[in-house]
């Protein structure tokens, strides 16, 4: 057997699934992450029991798949089939020993990278149409507030014509009014004090109202809405608040991902070579980027001068995104779904129609905030891919979103018995 590093084009990696779906970025950074080897006849590539942690793909040569356990799994595949799109029988633990019947070549892949790569490149998709959303929303906002100012200057028009109208007063008039303003006078002095007293009182309960507003109004536009007040100040303690000067990049394009954002004063411009959208006061950015552990996707840069908070990345794993997701065991999945729990497998369509859970939805993650209206917030769900990344990123974003989710530990390489083939 020769382990010699052997090249791979990007042309031949995207012939297998779920590669297909990495983009060109994501492919080019893979070919130098890969393991291609030449077997022998007879040579073992994995055995029965064996948890290597890796997608294995059948570049060429014909192999055959044999199970100890169970005598009816015995089965020869060749390179040319449709099945060798896919992993080698998929588990960890693997299921079947694998061992080539002529000379072969096959691509090995960490399932931990891909699905880190797949999990990225979604949620960039997702990211996408969330700012598409955003910029929708910030658009009626404004059509709606340039119908309030039309309406505002109307009625200002209307009050000026009145007061021209009614400008000429009786002299009788004018006498009584000026008799009433000497005995204000006498009365003025006596409630300048209270006046003023309750002047600051008023002052302090709309400072106190302005926090109280703050919090609720952090509640429907962060990922913690859906978390109890006493959480949210918790959260709202460990944030920073930072000054933004215009023309400030907050993100860069290609940076690790350190914070999570939200916008308190100022406008922002997104951008990924070309503007995808603006943002202003109240909303946030960010999360994308910490939820999948890659760089960031865009660019961020203020076009105004502003003021923004974050809650850094160790932070926002602790408080906020780990404390939210419930995860469960295939046992305890099991369990759930004889109750009447739904499987949501969050992978790409073509992993899916390959093999799933019995009577799954499929929902891919870079879909997911799209398809939303397709769930129901009555049912439960169990969400799973292929090995927690993608599926923990999903129930993350419908739990933003009010949905009752959980994730499978581990993903479906943990329960490969469960899988089914249409």
């Amino acid at each position: 057997m020769s382990k010699k590093k052997q090249k791979i084009s990007t042309e031949q990696l995207k012939a297998f699934e779920p590669l297909s779906a990495l983009s060109i970025e994501r492919l080019e950074e893979l070919q130098g992450l890969v393991d291609v080897e030449t077997l022998g006849v007879g040579v073992t590539v994995f055995r029965e029991g064996d948890v290597d942690n890796q997608n294995v793909y059948l570049l060429e040569g014909d192999v055959q798949l044999t199970s100890v356990s169970d005598s009816s799994l015995n089965t020869v595949l060749t390179h040319k089939a449709h099945d060798a799109r896919h992993p080698l029988a998929e588990g960890q633990p693997r299921q079947m020993t694998c061992t080539a019947m002529t000379l072969a070549k096959v691509l090995r892949v960490d399932n931990g990278i891909l699905d880190y790569m797949l999990t990225w490149d979604q949620l960039a998709v997702a990211e996408e149409e969330k700012i598409e959303e955003e910029q929708d929303i910030v658009e009626e906002q404004q059509q709606e507030e340039a119908v309030i100012d039309n309406t505002v200057v109307i009625e200002e028009q209307e009050d000026l014509a009145a007061e021209e109208t009614g400008a000429e007063e009786p002299e009788k008039e004018k006498l009584v009014a000026d008799s009433d303003k000497e005995k204000e006078q006498v009365t003025d002095e006596s409630v300048d004090t209270e006046v003023s007293q309750q002047s600051e009182d008023a002052s302090a309960e709309e400072s106190t109202e302005d926090g109280r507003n703050w919090i609720r109004r952090m509640r429907h536009i962060m990922a913690f809405k859906n978390m109890p007040a006493a959480n949210i100040k918790s959260l709202l303690q460990r944030m920073e608040t930072i000054s933004a000067d215009e023309d400030e990049v907050i993100i860069e394009q290609g940076s690790p991902g350190d914070y999570y954002y939200v916008i308190t004063e100022g406008e922002a411009l997104v951008t990924r070579t070309v503007e995808l959208a603006r943002l202003g006061a109240g909303a946030s950015f960010g999360e994308e980027a910490l939820l999948s552990g890659s760089k960031r996707n865009a660019s961020i840069t203020m076009t105004s001068p502003g003021q923004l908070m974050r809650l850094a990345k160790e932070d926002f794993n602790e408080l906020l995104k780990e404390p939210l997701l419930d995860r469960v065991t295939p046992d305890e999945a099991q369990v759930r779904v004889a109750k009447g729990n739904t499987w949501l497998d969050v992978r790409h369509v073509t992993e899916f129609n390959h093999s799933h859970l019995q009577h799954a939805l499929n929902i891919p993650l870079h879909e997911l905030r799209m398809r939303m209206k397709e769930l129901d917030k009555n049912k439960e769900y169990i969400c799973y891919c292929g090995t927690g990344r993608r599926s923990s990123a999903a129930a993350f974003l419908l739990l933003q979103n009010g949905f009752k989710v959980v994730v499978l530990i581990g993903g479906v390489q943990k329960i490969p018995q469960f899988l089914v083939k249409e």
